[in-house]
């Protein structure tokens, strides 16, 4: 956990007591807390006291990625300051429970979105489209709460802006983007970084045909993220049709129909070149 700042330590143990990841609804308990956070001389002193932190030691806020600076990370969620500097080519979905602040630009300007009700953040529908919600308008340090559950935004970025964030972990599967002309689906990410990895990893190895990555292979048909079992399944075909058969069969049976269609798929190319003879 990231919080050496004496008030952020503060913070974090009082954030531990409102929010539990294991109930999630139990996040927007914390909303007056960041709150207060988002005060100007609060968020002034915080921030100058994690730059000159950094300025001493480059690793005090961990690895994270290009304009964003961790404040705090649990476990179960991250304290963040962010840099906007541009629009998003998309409109996104959070894969997690959010409350944003501006803290310079003014205001920060977007429009809220609610996901359809058949959404499924799991299996990707181009067919559905967003609901306008509606434009919002946020002043310094005035507070948006996005849920990961019901909504996708667009922040319409005019000149840059640091943004003060709260956010849990991962509580979808996937980001899903959306057209900002047409409001339908345009592609789902990883929510975590990990999943791709392994996504990558299992299409390399299937790429690579060697016996040896048939039990690594093996391993991942099982794992509990569906995109993860799918690439599995996908790439299993190609290292072993005897020891393939079997998972690919039950594989028929998963949950999730992506899952499913990569099971089938892999055994038509299995079979193909024996259909040629």
């Amino acid at each position: 956990m990231i919080a050496q700042n004496p008030l952020m330590a503060a913070f974090a143990e009082l954030i531990r007591k409102r929010y539990s990841p294991d109930r999630p609804e139990s996040f927007w308990n914390c909303e007056p807390l960041f709150r207060h956070l988002a005060d100007p001389e609060f968020a002034e002193r915080v921030i100058n006291d994690t730059l000159r932190a950094l300025s001493i030691d480059p690793y005090h806020s961990g690895d994270w990625r290009a304009r964003e600076i961790m404040l705090v990370r649990d476990p179960g969620w991250t304290l963040s300051l962010q840099l906007l500097e541009a629009p998003d080519r998309y409109i996104h979905s959070s894969p997690s429970h959010l409350l944003i602040s501006p803290l310079s630009g003014l205001p920060l300007r977007g429009e809220l979105y609610a996901l359809p009700a058949s959404y499924d953040n799991a299996v990707f529908d181009p067919s559905l489209k967003l609901e306008v919600i509606g434009p919002f308008a946020l002043n310094a340090y005035e507070v948006l709460a996005i849920r990961a559950d019901r909504h996708a935004v667009d922040l319409r970025i005019e000149q840059p802006v640091m943004l003060l964030k709260l956010a849990t972990s991962p509580l979808q599967a996937l980001e899903w983007l959306f057209s900002k002309s047409t409001l339908h689906p345009w592609q789902a990410n990883d929510a975590d970084a990990a999943m791709t990895n392994l996504r990558v990893g299992a299409y390399v190895l299937g790429r690579l045909s060697h016996q040896s990555s048939l039990e690594p292979i093996k391993a991942l048909t099982g794992h509990a993220n569906p995109n993860v079992r799918w690439a599995a399944i996908q790439n299993l075909g190609r290292l072993s049709r005897v020891e393939a058969q079997r998972y690919l069969l039950a594989a028929l049976d998963d949950s999730h129909p992506y899952v499913r269609h990569a099971a089938r798929q892999a055994m038509d190319e299995a079979e193909r070149p024996m259909r040629k003879r």
